[in-house]
Order: structure tokens, then sequence, then C-alpha cells
């Protein structure tokens, strides 16, 4: 049996900022995969092609940056434990868990992480029965990552508050994980809180690779890739939105279901400085990559 939190079972979905949301919403329909399932008071609500009723929400805002991270529990009561959890543990909340109006319903609540990060918690939302045929379209929403100047306090949080696992650690990240996938968020130390990039799955490398030819036939430059990554062994490529926003394909991440699963350490992970990936075929990171996964912090509510 696979290793689970207690309470956050799945990733569902991210909310982001954009500056110009008609252009944004091109790229990831048109470009990225996506499909819009619905839209409000500007924002837009887009689908992949796994299960989830949406895996990205775009806001209309003057300047890019993170406005949430959905995680998903499987019942209702389990949402009021968690809610119960956070509030003991005196966890900075919005409201007790409440039906939602937004598109996709269920119910949840909001609460901020140690670094002012908001995440939302969700239960009986709205989903699809099954799967639609993936094409060169992603699957869902893999993981999202996330900058701290405090990496050791935020890591700790999803620990020993969300009841998470680490599957991994190197010299700047931890990978951790709420169900079987090797990481649904990692948290690198870095000298700024925020957002770093976020990914979303293809059904295998085939498709990824489609995906990526998709892109770059639309003129997107491949920033960084096509690699495969050390820890969660998963292939990889990263681009940038019109915001500049890092996102990433990927596919074949590990699955971790062996209860007695040990972390890698960072001296396992450690390689040259001119090796970025496991293949050593990638290029290093562009310098537009390297500022992108810098650069988009926390929304000032």
């Amino acid at each position: 049996m696979s290793e689970t939190s207690p309470k956050i079972d799945r990733l569902r979905a991210l909310t982001v900022t954009a500056t110009d949301i008609d252009r944004s919403f091109d790229f990831y329909t048109r470009t990225w995969g996506l499909t819009k399932v619905a839209d409000r008071k500007g924002s837009i609500w887009l689908r992949a092609k796994g299960i989830d009723h949406h895996v990205l929400v775009l806001e209309p805002g003057q300047q890019a940056g993170l406005v949430s991270i959905t995680w998903g529990t499987s019942s209702l009561q389990g949402l009021h434990d968690l809610y119960d959890q956070l509030f003991a543990a005196s966890v900075k909340m919005e409201a007790p868990p409440r039906q939602l109006g937004s598109p996709g319903g269920g119910w949840g609540f909001s609460f901020e992480d140690p670094d002012g990060n908001v995440h939302k918690v969700v239960a009986l939302r709205e989903d699809y029965g099954t799967e639609e045929p993936s094409d060169t379209s992603p699957l869902k929403l893999s993981h999202v990552v996330l900058n701290s100047q405090n990496a050791a306090q935020l890591v700790r949080f999803f620990t020993d508050v969300l009841g998470f696992k680490i599957s991994d650690q190197t010299m700047k990240m931890t990978f951790l994980r709420c169900n079987s996938d090797h990481h649904s968020i990692a948290v690198a130390q870095e000298d700024v809180n925020g957002l770093n990039h976020f990914a979303f799955e293809m059904k295998s490398w085939n498709e990824l690779m489609f995906g990526v030819g998709r892109l770059k036939l639309a003129g997107h430059k491949i920033q960084w890739g096509i690699g495969r990554h050390g820890p969660g062994d998963n292939v990889f490529a990263y681009f940038l939105d019109p915001d500049g926003y890092a996102t990433e394909y990927t596919a074949e991440l590990q699955k971790i279901t062996a209860p007695d699963h040990v972390p890698g350490k960072p001296e396992q992970w450690v390689r040259p400085p001119e090796r970025m990936d496991q293949w050593a075929f990638s290029d290093l990171p562009t310098a537009a990559m390297k500022q992108a996964m810098h650069s988009h912090f926390v929304k000032q509510l």
C-alpha cells in the first residue's frame, strides 16, 4: 500500500495572475493543450485530459504572481478533520469548510503556509468520470515548486502539519509527496519566497516529445531540456509562458509505493555543474529560465 497524507491525497490545481488574460488563454489552450471549462469575472478555468474539473486558473492582474495552490481530500469528513488539525496548530485560515460557489463546486477552505502562500483544500468537487485520450495534451497538474528563504521551516510544515512524506533531498531542494507520485510539491532553498515553476504530466515521453514539437513550431524556445531529472526520474522540458512563468512538461515521474522508502540524501544527487540531467544531454537552463524561477512572488492581497 502506498504512503499518503492522512488528509490531503492529491494536487488539483494552481491559480496564477495573468497580465494579459487573452494572451495567456491563447497560450494555454491553443499551444499548451488545456481546455476552457469556465470563465467568471474575467478569470478562466482550464482543464487537462484527466479527471480533474480544472488544473489551472488564470486571474487578471497587473503583475504576474502566485495566487493559490489547490489540494484535494477524499471526503467531507477528511476536510473537516484537516481544518480542525490546522486550527489546533494555529495555522492562519480564512473560514471553516463551506460549500463553494466557484466552478467545480464542492466544499473547501483556505489556509496560509509559513511563507504566506495561500493553499485551498477541496472535497466533493465535480470531476470527469474518465480520462480522455491524451493525444499530445497534459493529463494533470503534476507538481508545483516553491522557493523559500526558510525552506526547512516550510518543509516541516508540510510534513509535521499536513502529513506529507519526503521522497528525496538535494543540496537545495526537498521533494514531498501526498500519494504515490514522487512529488506533488517541492521546496527550494532560495533568497526569495514564492513560485519557482509548475509542471504538467504527459502520458509518456512520446506525448511529451509531440508537445515539445508543437511549442517549437509555435515559436517557443525550449528553456531547459529535454532531459531526465535525478530525483523523481522524470523526463522534462521547460518553457516560458507569456508572463514568464516557468512551465514544464513532464513524464514518467517515479511512483513510490514501498512503505519503507528511504529518502535520497543530498550527497547522492551531486553532479558536475555542467551536467544538469541524468543523460548529460540537456543544455543548462537558459538565463531567462533561471530568472523566471526567481521572479514570481506571492500575490500581495
